[in-house]
């Protein structure tokens, strides 16, 4: 009996090993199976939280948190709902028992935007882009206290929230839709746009000041709708003028006007009567030279929101050229262009260095130029600015430009007024950097239109820029 005792002893220390490895590695407690099921249970968990962008590996108990956070709050919650996601953690209860986190930050969304929306119930909805959960939850709490029920909360956690006070704008264009009757606000990158209904002249009034007050390095566009005094509208094959004016002069003026620019027909809805606005009449003149060519869109001149408005849509080089006309012959009117640009197909996507050379080559070999003396492009390069619009949009997915100057006065004013120019065409405003300050005769260049020393090809350069 001895004997066999000692046999079954030394046979069972012999399985030892086997059955230690067989726990360790096969048996449904194993630690490789502990391991997955945390890792499994872990990804889960993130899934549900909308996190998708988290990537969770596991280290024994520990967890390995990887993958581009949108923000460092949005990281710290992702660790969070890891150490969480199979209980209690720690090595007693079995769970995971540290996070660690290796993320790094997102991609920048571009364009970035926001909105706000006042619907017909007075109810708030939000959605689009937002830097952090913080900021999220202070425009929720804002809208909570301005909404008709529970704000509609659609917003995201995104990267890419342009230079400046972006929330302080946020929470204004919160509360100014919140006053009107129905409308919305859409933080576009660095340009707010106001758009509704105010039946109360008043707060109009009050609504579109305010938002065209905005401060750099944010825009403002408001359109808040009132009935306009005049206004001129261009669709398909039809352009009709309406509302009143001045005198019977000033009628046969207009229609002139509109027929000179406009090839299908111009039907007048227009009716003389007097009115408290006066001296408009030469900014409808030559806002209506433009709206001609359109591919559908409204003018509209209202005192009470103190000027002209263009909506609709045109080539990027006509609202440029729109804008340096009413410049000129608004007067004390304000004009707000808030068209949209037409997209150009500038080609199939290259690499980023070569959408910059791209651009430089065209300003080097002057397709788009200047007239001398000026900050003004030439006219007769209207296709060329517009295939730069479509080159620089193309670019500005996925890098943000940066004007290099290295000139005088007028090389500066002509960088900014094409710093303009790609921002009406929907690109992020360009930076204006190492500007060098050159003699004043570019000044005077840019009053007298002579050619000076700013006259040669290349006068800034265009970059990518840094994101820092």
């Amino acid at each position: 009996m001895r004997l066999l005792d000692y046999l079954t002893g030394f046979i069972s220390l012999l399985a030892l090993p086997f059955i230690a490895w067989w726990g360790v590695n096969q048996s449904p407690h194993s630690a490789a199976r502990l391991e997955a099921q945390l890792e499994a249970r872990a990804q889960q968990a993130l899934l549900l939280a909308g996190l998708d962008w988290a990537e969770v590996n596991m280290d024994g108990q520990t967890a390995i948190l990887t993958g581009p956070a949108p923000s460092p709050d949005v990281a710290e919650e992702a660790a969070g709902i890891v150490l969480r996601s199979s209980g209690r953690g720690g090595l007693l209860f079995g769970g995971v028992s540290q996070v660690e986190t290796r993320v790094h930050p997102a991609e920048p969304v571009r364009p970035y935007v926001w909105r706000v929306e006042k619907l017909a119930s007075g109810q708030l909805k939000l959605s689009g882009h937002v830097p952090s959960k913080a900021a999220r939850a202070a425009l929720l709490e804002e809208a909570g206290a301005e909404s008709n029920g529970p704000p509609i909360d659609e917003m995201v956690v995104a990267a890419g929230a342009p230079a400046g006070n972006w929330q302080g704008i946020a929470q204004f264009a919160l509360l100014q839709t919140a006053d009107l009757d129905q409308g919305s606000a859409v933080l576009t990158d660095h340009v707010l746009t106001l758009r509704g209904e105010a039946s109360d002249e008043a707060r109009r009034a009050q609504l579109t000041s305010a938002t065209l007050a905005l401060a750099a390095p944010f825009r403002g566009v408001a359109l808040v709708q009132g009935v306009p005094l005049w206004s001129a509208t261009r669709s398909e094959g039809e352009l009709v003028l309406s509302g009143a004016v001045p005198g019977e002069a000033d009628r046969r003026a207009l229609m002139t006007h509109a027929r000179r620019g406009f090839d299908g027909e111009v039907r007048d809805e227009m009716v003389v009567a007097e009115a408290s606005a006066a001296d408009w009449l030469e900014g409808a003149k030559a806002g209506l030279g433009h709206l001609a060519a359109f591919r559908s869109g409204t003018m509209t001149f209202d005192p009470g929101v103190n000027g002209f408005t263009f909506e609709g849509e045109a080539p990027a080089s006509r609202l440029q050229f729109l804008s340096e006309d009413m410049a000129r012959t608004a007067g004390r009117w304000r004009v707000v262009i808030a068209a949209v640009p037409e997209v150009v197909d500038a080609g199939a996507l290259a690499p980023e260095a070569a959408c910059t050379d791209d651009i430089n080559r065209m300003l080097e070999t002057e397709a788009v130029g200047f007239v001398p003396g000026r900050a003004e492009f030439r006219r007769e390069n209207a296709g060329a600015l517009d295939q730069l619009a479509g080159i620089a949009r193309r670019c500005d997915a996925r890098v943000r430009l940066e004007l290099a100057v290295n000139g005088d006065a007028l090389a500066q004013a002509r960088a900014a007024a094409l710093a303009d120019y790609l921002e009406r065409a929907g690109v992020s405003r360009p930076q204006l950097a190492a500007i060098a300050y050159g003699p004043a005769t570019g000044v005077e260049g840019m009053d007298t239109g002579a050619a000076v020393a700013s006259d040669r090809p290349r006068e800034f350069t265009v970059r990518e820029r840094s994101e820092r």
